[in-house]
């Protein structure tokens, strides 16, 4: 289990609310820690911290915007089912012995999780922050009212059961089989909504991210780059993006020629980017890629990847390849 900068700066956050200076802990913003480092941070840290909200602040601290292109992958999903399914194979604290799984019942949608470790002297703090973080997400996924799910813990409640429906917004009963997130099982198919303000604050930092990353340069090119980003489920049309930049279709196309490039060009290089980077940077598998990037057949995936790369997409996984440029560099047949 490989625990990334963004979570251990998340916990650094959380313990600074807490009146704590995470210093005291060597906690280093940019410290990628593997389950061993992480359990004695966790010792360490509760053996000081003397606030039992910690593992619910900091579950709740852990936002979309902390999850990198993980977090970008529940963002493009259609429906909670398929975010679920992702960060069931997915989540940060999967491991050997840790699980996460969905169950569906003909009223029910429950997400169990069964810890990686438990943390001496507190079973109940990996179970709250993944509950926590797994009740954010959904909130922000959903940008509706999630009244209606509950959350169950098989520990005790260790503090006032008012802090965590303060904390929570939800009905929460203790001393239960395992530790489930329960929703109403019709609101996993249902498409989820354009992000909410906070949600969509977030979104459009990764994608700030995400084109830095690009080197994509000023001009209308950027501009489509950034509307095609902020799209969730789908790509919008070259119609749609002319409308959110107030000029008509032909005027963008007319822009983009004089910038020796065009629509599906640029459509190609933002796919190609997202597609590299779930194969390095997740464990997505391909099918679920080209999914996510808008592919109805895997087989239309992996021949559009082999010709913008060169290379077949099981590739990166399989050996390490030259770094190829981002802009529509490779133009091999397929």
């Amino acid at each position: 289990m490989r625990i990334e900068p963004a979570y251990v700066s998340a916990f650094a956050n959380a313990i600074r609310e807490c009146g704590y200076d995470p210093a005291r802990f060597g906690l280093k913003r940019e410290a990628i820690v593997d389950e061993d480092e992480l359990f004695d941070l966790f010792v360490r840290v509760l053996a000081v911290v003397d606030d039992p909200t910690l593992a619910l602040r900091l579950g709740m601290a852990l936002h979309i915007g902390t999850h990198g292109v993980l977090g970008h992958a529940l963002m493009s999903c259609r429906t909670l089912r398929q975010a679920a399914e992702i960060l069931v194979r997915h989540n940060p604290l999967r491991s050997r012995r840790g699980s996460v799984s969905l169950a569906l019942t003909p009223e029910q949608a429950i997400l169990t999780f069964t810890p990686p470790f438990h943390v001496p002297g507190a079973p109940w703090f990996l179970p709250e922050v993944f509950l926590a973080a797994g009740t954010a997400v959904i909130r922000q996924l959903s940008g509706s009212d999630i009244s209606a799910c509950s959350l169950e813990f098989a520990h005790a409640a260790h503090m006032d059961e008012r802090n965590y429906q303060a904390i929570l917004g939800l009905p929460v009963f203790f001393g239960c089989a395992q530790n489930r997130f329960i929703g109403p099982r019709p609101a996993v198919d249902f498409p989820l909504p354009t992000a909410n303000d906070t949600v969509a604050e977030m979104y459009l930092r990764q994608c700030d991210k995400l084109l830095r990353e690009m080197n994509a340069v000023s001009g209308c090119a950027s501009d489509v780059r950034h509307a095609l980003l902020s799209s969730r489920g789908r790509f919008p049309s070259a119609k749609e993006v002319a409308s959110s930049l107030n000029m008509s279709e032909r005027t963008l196309r007319r822009r983009l020629d004089e910038e020796t490039t065009s629509f599906m060009q640029i459509v190609d290089d933002v796919r190609n980017h997202l597609a590299r980077q779930y194969l390095s940077e997740t464990k997505l598998t391909i099918a679920e890629v080209g999914e996510l990037l808008g592919f109805d057949d895997v087989a239309n995936f992996r021949r559009a990847f082999k010709r913008w790369n060169g290379y077949p997409p099981r590739s990166m996984r399989e050996a390490d390849l030259p770094d190829v440029p981002d802009v529509g560099a490779a133009k091999a047949a397929d």
